[in-house]
């Protein structure tokens, strides 16, 4: 993950107080942010809370942030957990409409690069039913493409321990995939 130059000098002016910087910030980060949280919860209702409370703890913490150039890791970090209180959460809270399928998100709201084909919509569930925190992993690596130490940063925890997580949700996405493709084919064969 490479840091962006310009970023760096909208997050110090964003430290010393300048609304308009953390507007920029905001809106440049918002479409990976949501499309994070996205992958991560697995709801865009909960998505875009996630990206909303990420950015009120952006906001509300500037001025901890002691190096700017590093503020996109900074940002996937808070927005990690945030995800994984908000996934907590929502497992407690799970609304009716959910239960019953009422309330499923349209094509349309889904952020349309995770939903481009048949083959994406099987992944992306493959995907939604590993852990929070393999699933927080593969999204890091797969779809932000950073690095087993940035993501180890990010998550708080050790680089090993990421690459067990990868290693264990890529097992079990073949597993799933593979068991889907099988039963596609013997579905075709009748």
């Amino acid at each position: 993950m490479k840091e962006n130059r310009g970023d760096e000098q909208l997050v110090r002016r964003m430290i010393a107080d300048d609304r308009e910087a953390f507007d920029l910030l905001m809106e440049s980060y918002y479409p990976r942010t949501l499309r994070m949280a996205y992958l991560i919860s697995g709801s865009y209702a909960d998505s875009e809370d996630i990206v909303q409370e990420t950015f009120i703890q952006v906001y509300l913490n500037r001025r901890r942030i002691r190096e700017p150039q590093y503020f996109e890791r900074w940002l996937y970090k808070t927005l990690t957990r945030e995800a994984w209180r908000i996934c907590r959460r929502s497992k407690k809270e799970q609304p009716v409409e959910e239960v019953f399928g009422e309330n499923t998100p349209s094509a349309a709201s889904v952020p349309e690069e995770v939903m481009r084909n048949a083959r994406d919509r099987e992944l992306y569930q493959a995907v939604g039913r590993l852990p929070a925190k393999q699933r927080t992993a593969v999204v890091l690596y797969y779809f932000n493409g950073m690095t087993t130490k940035e993501i180890a940063s990010v998550m708080g925890c050790l680089e090993g321990t990421v690459k067990s997580r990868l290693y264990t949700a890529r097992t079990q996405l073949k597993q799933v995939l593979e068991s889907e493709q099988q039963m596609l084919g013997e579905e075709a064969a009748l």
